[in-house]
């Protein structure tokens, strides 16, 4: 009897919550104007939505995910995240289960004192990143309220709070990829559990930058003058370093393209995509399509502080013809690791540990409602 009574209890539960939309805040976005301007925001949004709304403020880094997991599993289909790239990060893996444990060890990084840790799994038959989803047919809706909104570029979704509530409401929900991915952690060398990238993962120079301009914005407040600081004080000194990028799964569909293909080179940066843009209006991958099933690939090779520049302009008008120091590939998986020292990385915009790392496209991860 005490077991029927939990499940009368948790059905109820589940569809009281399966009726309402739960609305997923930052107020820390946009430099604090989200929560300065929230009350005229909601009233807004409550227009468009109607009233059968909770709105969740997250307080720390990591609640976005942790709100989200906590709503799907009480039965709620619908979650609304406003914020930045990085809240709408955090939103999209709370829609899968928490993953068990640390994945594992990955090695042969040498660590800052020059130390090898052993060999990295690449073969073809390396365990999938896998994530299960919560409810595989639960909605999320994209509404922009960052700096940068680079999701929303790549997604071609309006800029506006409440344009991307009216296309919420109005549209039907669309299977999205994600990318999956581990990356290491440069405390002790684990191999971190998997967890989802939306827009694009950077590596290298780009999330360099990205880290020192982050750590810049703690004192300075202007992303702007942070974003210069993290270059200047990046792009003269950075050294290319060797890197072993393993790919799988090639677009072209052939047996070979099926097997690994590993490329030893000098690289400086590289971008592993699911949308065409990046920050600063970067068209990094201009064939990007989120819903193919294929990650892009770019990597740009050794380049010295006075032809980076210009290589970074080819990166940002996506202009790739004839410049033999970007690789640009598609492929269903791919490994890369430094071979002499840590290189940062970066997804959607946050930096989330070093190489080695693997990235893995899953295919309809994610509905979007749009």
């Amino acid at each position: 009897m005490p077991v029927r009574n939990a499940r009368k209890s948790n059905l109820t539960a589940a569809g009281k919550f399966s009726d309402i939309t739960v609305i997923i805040v930052n107020p820390n976005s946009c430099s604090g104007l989200t929560g300065k301007n929230w009350d005229s925001l909601y009233s807004s949004i409550k227009q468009v939505l109607g009233e059968n709304l909770k709105v969740v403020l997250s307080k720390k880094p990591g609640d976005g995910t942790t709100i989200a997991r906590k709503y799907l599993k009480r039965g709620v289909k619908r979650l609304v995240a406003i914020g930045g790239d990085g809240t709408l990060n955090e939103v999209a893996n709370g829609f899968f289960e928490e993953p068990a444990g640390i994945f594992g060890k990955m090695g042969d990084r040498h660590n800052s004192e020059g130390r090898a840790n052993g060999p990295i799994p690449t073969n073809d038959d390396d365990p999938s990143l896998t994530l299960t989803p919560i409810n595989p047919d639960a909605v999320m809706a994209v509404v922009p309220c960052g700096t940068r909104n680079v999701l929303a570029k790549s997604l071609g979704l309006p800029q506006g709070v409440v344009e991307c509530c009216q296309v919420f409401s109005a549209g039907k929900p669309t299977k999205t990829d994600v990318i999956v991915t581990s990356v290491t952690d440069p405390k002790d060398g684990s191999l971190s559990p998997p967890r989802v990238v939306l827009n694009a993962a950077e590596i290298g120079l780009g999330a360099e930058i990205i880290d020192r301009s982050k750590k810049v914005r703690k004192a300075v407040k202007s992303r702007l003058l942070s974003t210069v600081a993290g270059i200047i004080a990046t792009v003269p000194t950075y050294q290319s370093n060797v890197c072993e990028i393993s790919i799988v799964g090639g677009k072209d569909g052939s047996s070979k393209s099926r097997r690994k293909n590993t490329i030893h080179t000098i690289m400086t940066m590289a971008v592993i995509s699911n949308g065409k843009f990046l920050g600063g209006g970067f068209l990094a991958a201009p064939k990007a399509n989120m819903a193919d099933g294929f990650l892009d690939i770019v990597v740009l090779k050794e380049s010295s502080s006075l032809t980076v520049l210009d290589e970074l302009v080819n990166m940002k008008e996506g202009n790739y013809q004839n410049d033999d120091k970007i690789l640009y590939t598609q492929a269903k998986k791919v490994s890369i690791k430094s071979k002499e020292r840590d290189v940062t990385v970066t997804v959607d915009g946050e930096p989330i540990g070093i190489l080695p790392a693997k990235f893995e496209i899953l295919h309809n991860g994610l509905n979007i409602k749009m």
